[in-house]
């Protein structure tokens, strides 16, 4: 007796293991950006509960002193999932979905040591995640309290420490890839330096240059939200999370 036995050919198994690698790249891309999309999402909401948190605290005080990253942890104004803690508990670093440092001081509105107002900075953002977050509007109205809010690339190396040596020394907020920033996983700034990147931009007209947009509601040029257009040109991190946004609020 003969028995005739079918099998695939080499070309036909082939042909499958395409198919399957075709499938598993597409989920694994697919996979990738709905990652990015949920991670841009989350670090809104995160920003958004930040300021509501704060501004719900201060609402019946004239000034923000001795806002801080530990103080705002203390009186849970913090997002949880921004608390990094070790084995004693919270360590007063904050870190977003990115893994930047997150830092929040009191600021002035018009003048230094006012503190009527405060600064809050995230950084290492993702490009996708500051053109999200500077197409948003954060408050564009007169009543919400927004006085600007500035996008800029977060440098690293020799351009970080000039610009906080820059910063410190009472210079003007810097430009380009030199703007007032840390590194992701950097100490964040002392709360001069934080306060000296709105001490005169955010006061006068907004600012349009390469890498230091500081939009301001109601302003023609650049107000709050930016175009998608300006929002790209604001955006400049573009290999890896490096974009920085910093709100300013009284």
């Amino acid at each position: 007796m003969k028995t005739n036995q079918n099998g695939r050919s080499m070309i036909e198994m082939l042909g499958v293991l395409a198919i399957i690698g075709v499938l598993t790249v597409g989920g694994i891309l697919g996979y990738t950006k709905a990652m990015a999309k949920y991670r841009s999402n989350k670090v809104i909401d995160q920003i958004t509960l930040f300021i509501t948190n704060i501004r719900t605290m201060y609402a019946a005080q004239q000034t923000y002193i001795n806002l801080s990253n530990s103080l705002a942890i203390d009186l849970n104004l913090t997002p949880d999932e921004l608390v990094v803690r070790d084995a004693n508990g919270p360590t007063g670093v904050l870190r977003n979905v990115f893994s930047g440092n997150v830092q929040v001081a009191a600021s002035g509105i018009n003048v230094d040591g006012d503190n009527g107002a405060f600064v809050l900075t995230f950084y290492g953002l993702s490009r996708d995640a500051c053109i999200a977050i500077a197409t948003s509007d954060w408050g564009s109205g007169s009543s919400s309290g927004l006085v600007a809010v500035h996008y800029y690339n977060d440098a690293s190396g020799t351009e970080a420490a000039t610009a906080l040596t820059a910063a410190n020394t009472g210079g003007a907020p810097a430009t380009g890839s030199a703007a007032v920033a840390t590194p992701a996983n950097a100490p964040a700034p002392t709360d001069d330096t934080l306060n000296d990147v709105f001490k005169t931009a955010a006061q006068s007209s907004a600012k349009a240059e390469s890498g230091n947009y500081i939009g301001v509601p109601g302003d023609p040029t650049v107000t709050v939200p930016l175009t998608v257009d300006q929002a790209m040109a604001a955006c400049t991190c573009r290999d890896k999370a490096t974009c920085a946004a910093s709100f300013k609020y009284f």
